[in-house]
């Protein structure tokens, strides 16, 4: 299926309306899917030299995409938004959250989630989708702030010393269930 600009750039208030997201100084109890997302993307902008918001959000727009093709059994014609400044990006974020790119995290995902049901597949995606959204959310915040390249800044002085400069891609290692006490 094909997809406009305006569809793909309404992708997060779809999503935003189906799952919500991670509301401001919530942002810890999230932090098992929040950091590796985010330190792919310091280590994809380190090793690129992109510091663009304007590219990862695009990135996001993308894999946001990918994750509803799951969800809704399409596949989305993203050719024509695919540049070579987000595909690096959108390859870090699904590697940390998506377990059809990642087979380590496919390994984990299935210990706790049935990922071959429709019903499975939400559960699992629910929170990588709500951190996609507040990391969004975060590069606007900062891009208003610093410019373009301000979200990189931000990530550069609140975890750039501890994010290796290599390009092995994390995800998370264990999956918590964060659903049952937030409600």
């Amino acid at each position: 299926m094909k997809i406009n600009a305006y569809n793909f750039n309404k992708i997060s208030s779809n999503m935003g309306k189906e799952f919500g997201s991670v509301r401001k100084g919530e942002e810890g109890q999230y932090s098992y899917m929040l950091q590796p997302i985010e330190e792919n993307i310091l280590k994809t902008s380190r090793l690129n030299n992109i510091k663009s918001g304007r590219d990862i959000i695009a990135a996001i727009h993308i894999c946001l995409f990918v994750i509803d093709g799951y969800l809704k059994n399409i596949e989305y014609e993203l050719a024509e938004h695919e540049t070579n400044e987000n595909k690096d990006f959108v390859r870090a974020i699904l590697t940390a959250c998506d377990p059809f790119t990642n087979n380590e995290l496919n390994n984990i995902v299935s210990e706790k989630y049935d990922i071959n049901t429709p019903d499975g597949l939400k559960s699992y995606f629910e929170i990588p989708v709500m951190c996609l959204l507040r990391i969004e959310k975060s590069i606007e915040t900062w891009s208003k702030e610093y410019g373009s390249g301000g979200y990189i800044y931000f990530l550069e002085t609140q975890i750039g010393r501890t994010v290796k400069r290599d390009d092995k891609m994390n995800y998370p290692k264990k999956l918590h269930n964060i659903i049952s006490y937030l409600y």
